[in-house]
């Protein structure tokens, strides 16, 4: 089975966080998220795996060499992008790739969404792609009729497009320079008749850490209970490597990573620190703290 997965994003939503680490490879609970994505990915029988590279590549490459050193039945192919191409976009500059119907994810998605799900609703609906949907989450835009996309509009029983789908080679083919972005993309298949399928999930965790708030919310929803991902093995609201400096307080839920300097008193609450990072005295809520940014 073949996996694309979408990492050129430049993360602006999260600068200045992103300046030094692309959003694939921030971590989660330590791990970076593009880490969680392709084991899942490998475990689940993927073999073929293509990406697409822009902001920061050399980070990515460096991290994708060390990831398959060990794992010599993995075919990998890297498409970098000079100018950022857009989601539709990048399917083209990758064109060779499609060979088959291809699992497309974005690599900003936490979710324990079982990766072989999509190609079993596409074999299921058919059409140039199928979408996978979410119910009750924001920027819902996905209009449905049955198990067809009708269109893209904030409405009233409108989904939430999670990140997921399955392209075809005919889809692929079909791309023109100007198609960039899914949208509109879609718009235009769907009006000259083409039909891109819809499967809407329920049951499962899904989160786009796109921004600050919603990366520490992800930690938040992991530490406390309310998400289980596979990979992530949380034990109780609050995680830090040995004893914690006299006069530091943790509150609600926090993760402190190995190599975290904390100046007491503090007191932290909702607060991810990565390793290296600086934490000075205070009151500290819903921050994240990197050996870059304090």
């Amino acid at each position: 089975m073949r996996a694309f997965v979408l990492a050129a994003g430049k993360g602006t939503r999260l600068l200045p966080y992103t300046a030094s680490l692309p959003k694939p490879l921030f971590p989660i609970l330590g791990e970076p998220l593009l880490k969680l994505i392709l084991d899942r990915l490998y475990e689940e029988g993927f073999r073929v795996f293509g990406l697409n590279l822009h902001h920061l590549p050399e980070k990515i490459t460096a991290f994708l060499d060390h990831w398959r050193a060990e794992k010599r039945d993995v075919e990998m192919e890297l498409f970098p992008e000079p100018e950022i191409l857009g989601p539709t976009g990048a399917l083209r500059g990758a064109r060779s790739f499609f060979t088959e119907p291809t699992l497309v994810v974005n690599a900003d998605i936490l979710t324990n969404i079982p990766y072989r799900l999509p190609l079993e609703a596409h074999r299921r609906l058919g059409g140039l792609a199928t979408m996978m949907l979410l119910a009750g989450q924001p920027a819902a835009n996905v209009l449905v009729e049955g198990e067809e996309v009708r269109g893209f509009a904030p409405a009233e029983g409108a989904y939430t497009f999670s990140g997921l789908q399955v392209v075809t080679p005919e889809l692929v083919e079909m791309l023109e320079e100007e198609d960039r972005d899914l949208v509109p993309t879609y718009e235009k298949f769907i009006k000259k008749g083409f039909k891109i399928s819809a499967q809407v999930l329920t049951g499962f965790y899904w989160r786009d850490i796109g921004t600050v708030e919603s990366y520490l919310a992800a930690h938040g929803d992991l530490l406390r209970g309310r998400a289980v991902i596979p990979q992530l093995k949380a034990k109780g609201p609050f995680v830090y490597p040995g004893d914690l400096p006299r006069g530091v307080v943790l509150e609600d839920w926090a993760y402190l990573a190995p190599g975290v300097e904390i100046e007491a008193p503090a007191r932290l609450r909702r607060v991810v620190a990565w390793p290296g990072a600086r934490v000075p005295s205070g009151l500290h809520e819903d921050r994240l703290f990197t050996p870059e940014v304090a």
